[in-house]
């Protein structure tokens, strides 16, 4: 997915579109999933963790 993809889903996303955080979401799953493991396992509540402070920054975001 090329940036100005990406730009345009979190600046949908920091408006509330659940639509664009889902699709944000989506795309970043591998990464996501990557950065999950503890001790070589996935782990669902890091996964959780993660997405959540995701969210969290994207709200934080200035204004575009």
């Amino acid at each position: 997915m090329d940036n100005k993809k990406i730009f345009e889903l979190i600046k949908k996303s920091k408006e509330n579109d659940m639509k664009a955080v889902f699709e944000l979401i989506m795309t970043f799953e591998d990464l996501i999933n990557k950065e999950s493991l503890v001790n070589g396992r996935f782990n669902q509540e890091c996964k959780d963790y993660i997405i959540d402070n995701l969210l969290k920054q994207i709200k934080n975001f200035k204004k575009f």
